[in-house]
This record gives C-alpha cells, sequence and structure tokens, in this order.
C-alpha cells in the first residue's frame, strides 16, 4: 500500500486539489518516530501519549507532501500560538486526522480566504446524546430529523459535527477568536450532495448573520465521514 494515497474534493467546487492522506498506527513506534522522518518533535509534544505524537506526526506528513505537490518545499510546519499550523506565505491549508487516518490540504489559490477539512468516525451510541448537545442548536433540530431519516441519527451528527468542525477550520483565522458551534446552523442537503450551512450569528465583518457556506461529504467507509468547507 502507498504511503499517501489522495482524497478528491472536487465535489466542493472550489477549484481545490485532492487532499494527501494516509493510515497511521498509534501502536507502531516508527509511526511516531519524527527523526525517523526528518522532522522535530515540538516541545508541546513530548510529553504527549504515542497516540497524540503519531497523529501530530501523520497530519504533518501529510501537509508536507500536499505542499510539495503545489511546488513549495519544506522540511517541517511550525505551530502557531492559537496551536493552529503556520502555513508558508502565500498558502492556505488544513490538516485533520482521526482514528489511525491522517489528511491535509494546501492550495495557492489568492482568492480564498481559508479552507477546512475534517475527518470523523461515528463514536459509541453511549456518546450520541453528549455529541447532540455538543453540536446542535434548537433551530436545527427538525433539519436533523430529516437528516436522521436519511441515514440514521449517529451518521448524520457526525456529519454535522464534522461539517461544522471544517467551517470552524476554515474561517477561525480570519474571525480571529474561538466561536462556538451555534455560529452556524445546518440547513439540509443540497445539490450535488452538499450540506448547506449559515452563518447565524455575525462573527466579523465579511463574515455575518445570513451569509450561506457548502460542505462537501466524502464517507470513506461506513463509519468514518470527511467534509470540507472554503470561502
Amino acid at each position: 500500500m502507498p504511503d499517501f494515497f489522495r482524497l478528491s474534493l472536487d465535489a466542493l467546487d472550489r477549484g481545490l486539489p485532492a487532499a494527501f492522506a494516509r493510515h497511521f498506527d498509534p501502536r507502531d513506534p516508527s509511526d511516531s518516530d519524527f527523526a525517523r522522518h526528518g522532522l522535530v518533535m515540538a516541545a508541546s509534544l513530548t510529553r504527549a501519549v504515542p497516540k497524540r505524537q503519531a497523529e501530530f506526526l501523520a497530519g504533518r506528513r501529510c501537509a508536507i507532501e500536499a505542499l510539495r505537490e503545489q511546488g513549495c518545499s519544506v522540511s517541517d510546519i511550525a505551530i502557531g500560538t492559537d496551536r493552529a499550523p503556520v502555513w508558508p506565505q502565500g498558502f492556505l491549508g488544513s490538516i485533520t486526522h482521526s482514528d489511525g487516518i491522517a489528511a491535509a490540504v494546501v492550495t495557492g489559490d489568492s482568492v480564498l480566504r481559508g479552507v477546512g477539512i475534517d475527518i470523523e468516525r461515528i463514536p459509541a451510541a453511549s456518546g450520541l446524546d453528549a455529541l447532540r448537545e455538543l453540536v446542535l442548536v434548537d433551530d436545527e433540530r427538525r433539519t436533523m430529523d430529516v437528516l436522521a431519516g436519511e441515514m440514521g441519527i449517529a451518521a448524520a451528527l457526525t456529519m454535522v459535527f464534522s461539517a461544522k468542525e471544517s467551517f470552524y477550520k476554515a474561517t477561525a483565522k480570519t474571525v480571529g477568536r474561538v466561536f462556538d458551534f451555534s455560529a452556524v446552523r445546518v440547513l439540509g442537503m443540497g445539490d450535488a450532495g452538499l450540506l448547506d450551512l449559515v452563518v447565524n450569528e455575525d462573527l466579523i465583518s465579511g463574515l455575518s448573520r445570513g451569509m450561506r457556506f457548502h460542505t462537501s461529504v466524502t464517507w470513506l467507509d461506513e463509519r468514518t465521514v470527511m467534509t470540507a468547507c472554503a470561502w
């Protein structure tokens, strides 16, 4: 199996290149061996558990490969004060990881202001109530009933959670502050299998209540979903 594989983001129709992805195993020492892959472990990770080290390393390796594909060769990607990746000048990107898979997308498109991708795995049934309370606002209950009728409540909740995470990743740098899931509301599935969102509050000038966004939805397997958002 190749070290990296591509995940298409064409469905979003924003001109994004494919994301670079790879599987990793937190139990495999080589998957948390930064030096082996030519990277230096950040000081903030030295006391982290092997799982956290492995997922961080996998994400950075995907991001470096995605940058190379765009003609930008780097040896590492720094961590910003907000703990987000610091991308090279002229590039935007996003990294995600979940349960043994990591992915990253990078673009040099100067028209875009932000891009976000997220991978989530459907949680155990015991975690659904907590996820529902975390992710949903009251105005979304009816929409969720429709989505749950199409794919089941567990898949619908996980998809919406992932879509809101992608929206946050795409917009957080511009907004410049932390905001929660109530800032955006799900409207339902739209054309071409895109999940439609609407901004629920004025976040910043140019990102105000009523603005609509699309997120692509790709099921990587029956329990793992990837979403993407760009603006």
